[in-house]
Formats: structure tokens, C-alpha cells, sequence
């Protein structure tokens, strides 16, 4: 798993948040991409203040049953639950 996410960090934002917050679409989205790598990169576009990215981290992983492996700025990284 921890290549997986040093894979990830390195990569693009496959998720994109912007000021409509946590919609279907993007849990939908999230999970898919979840299912196929194991592992996503969320950005919060700059509409979002960088202390609710954490909130929005947890709120998604809560919702799509992964964890919150990494928060950086406006950055966030989730994982499958082992």
C-alpha cells in the first residue's frame, strides 16, 4: 500500500472540489477511482478555505469507507480500509 500512495503523491489530482463542496457526483467519482487504484488524490480548488480541506478529507472518507492517509494545504490523499 505505501508504494501505491508515493505512486499517488507524485500524480495529478484525479478529484477536483470546487465551491458545490461534496456532491453524489464526487463520491461517486472518489469510489471509482478508489476501486481501480486503491488510492485517490483530491484537490480543493482555491474557493475552499485550506482548514476546511481536513474537514472535506474526512467527510469523503467517512462516506466512501476509506481513510484519510494524507492533508497537505488544499491536497488530500484517501485510501482503501485494509
Amino acid at each position: 500500500m505505501k508504494d501505491i500512495i508515493n505512486k499517488i503523491r507524485l500524480e495529478s489530482p484525479k478529484v477536483r472540489i470546487g465551491k458545490q463542496g461534496i456532491t453524489e457526483g464526487i463520491i461517486r467519482e472518489v469510489q471509482n477511482v478508489l476501486k481501480k487504484d486503491r488510492a485517490v488524490k483530491i484537490k480543493c480548488l482555491k474557493v475552499i478555505p485550506t482548514d476546511v480541506a481536513r474537514d472535506i478529507g474526512r467527510n469523503i472518507a467517512e462516506l466512501t469507507n476509506s481513510e484519510v492517509v494524507d492533508v497537505r494545504g488544499k491536497t488530500i490523499i484517501l485510501a482503501v480500509k485494509h
